[in-house]
């Protein structure tokens, strides 16, 4: 009987994923992995490490029930409102594991109210992976400068946009398409960790948040990227929307109603660690203290003290010079790639630069590398389909990671140069 059942659909990335990987050796060098390499703080490792210990020992972990009482998601919200200027409640907050879970549950929604998609490209796998798993129709896909390519004729009788602040591929901010979507899914992949200017980045966010009617969207917030902890699988979605809410309170009920306590702990550090970043430096011991009162009025651990969390700033500072000297490595005369102007990286840790020399079957020639050892992360390996990439970006694009070491980076290029100039066999 199960033999009959048809499989579920997939989308063409992970299709394209398979058959670009089929017969490279296990082990293989890859460049372009959607990952943060650089080391978590260990200022933070070690504030975790007390703080599942304080779990342990007064019970936080012997119970489904939220040990909190909701002072988690209380403080959340005080600490985003503080920052950004937006008043939030605990109401407003639903904690997932992690954001690929928050996309799933947000999709499946829209796909059962009859909403289609617009999503950009490049983008993260997962919103096209969701949108076939649950049937929501993809109406068209947009770029960098908000140009969109329609994808299928099969819509919902609603609209939602998916923004992604800054892009997790380019690391750069897209124009959003012309039209007013119904709903709209923000998620806010990197808020620290800008190139050049932080500020820009804390501006962005805000004015974007200001406009958005979170009785009609909802923005994804997670720690993974930013904190390089993707294996707490921390993360937040924060909403007004009644159905959405009503969606996520069903669904949790046959998962964990509460979450796992240390990653909701570690969201409300994440959000006290942006709050203490937004503005001047000599007033960080000010909104520390700040910070600290509302953990502690929300019957929370204490955060660490003011001088620890200068050390954990000037870990995440050091962590986005990394990625802008990885970033000029790929501008600079040695290297095989070059950046567009409008695809400069000014967040986060990847960048999607394009081939110097084009190769005729740049495809087949990826395969060939990953054959000879050596990992690339093309075009349509990040979401979308074939006819949207050669309409919107008919650039010959790989994905580079700029989290690695300045050593492996420029191992990653010079193997790339090599398989350029390599004769096929």
């Amino acid at each position: 009987m199960h033999q009959s059942i048809p499989a579920p659909a997939q989308a063409e990335c992970l299709t394209a994923f398979a058959r670009l990987r089929a017969g490279s050796p296990t082990g293989a060098f890859e460049i372009g992995e959607g990952c943060n390499f650089y080391p978590p703080s260990p200022d933070l490792g070690r504030h975790l490490a007390t703080l599942l210990h304080g779990l342990a020992a007064h019970g936080g972990l012997s119970r489904y029930s939220d040990p909190f009482n909701g002072g988690a998601k209380a403080a959340l919200a005080e600490l985003t409102t503080a920052r950004l200027g937006i008043p939030l409640t605990a109401q407003d907050i639903t904690f997932v594991q992690g954001g690929t879970e928050a996309i799933s549950l947000i999709i499946s929604h829209l796909a059962a109210a009859g909403h289609s998609l617009t999503l950009p490209i490049p983008n993260y796998y997962g919103f096209d992976h969701s949108a076939a798993r649950w049937g929501a129709p993809i109406a068209s896909y947009y770029r960098h400068d908000g140009v969109t390519h329609p994808n299928s004729k099969q819509t919902g009788h609603r609209s939602a946009l998916v923004e992604v602040l800054p892009n997790g591929v380019t690391g750069t901010l897209f124009a959003r398409p012309a039209g007013s979507p119904d709903f709209t899914i923000l998620d806010l992949v990197f808020q620290h960790g800008a190139h050049h200017d932080p500020s820009a980045l804390q501006v962005a966010v805000q004015s974007r948040m200001h406009e958005l009617d979170l009785c009609h969207s909802a923005v994804i917030m997670t720690a993974s990227k930013d904190l390089a902890m993707p294996g707490l699988r921390a993360a937040a979605i924060i909403t007004r929307n009644r159905t959405l809410r009503q969606h996520l309170s069903a669904d949790a009920f046959d998962r964990a109603p509460a979450g796992s306590p240390l990653a909701t702990l570690l969201m409300v550090l994440y959000a006290a660690i942006l709050y203490t970043a937004n503005g001047p430096t000599e007033l960080l011991n000010e909104r520390h203290q700040t910070a600290q009162q509302i953990v502690h009025d929300h019957g929370l651990p204490d955060l660490p003290d003011a001088a620890t969390t200068h050390q954990v700033h000037a870990h995440l500072n050091t962590m986005a010079r990394r990625f802008r000297s990885n970033s000029e490595l790929l501008t600079g005369p040695s290297s095989p790639l070059a950046v567009a102007d409008d695809l400069v990286p000014t967040a986060g840790y990847s960048a999607f630069p394009h081939l110097r020399v084009p190769k005729a079957d740049f495809l087949d020639w990826v395969r060939r590398c990953g054959m000879n050892g050596l990992l690339l992360n093309p075009t349509l390996l990040h979401a979308g389909t074939a006819a949207a990439w050669q309409a919107l970006h008919p650039g010959q694009h790989l994905r580079v990671n700029l989290s690695e070491s300045a050593s492996r980076t420029g191992t990653g290029l010079q193997r790339l140069w090599a398989e350029l100039q390599a004769e096929p066999r």
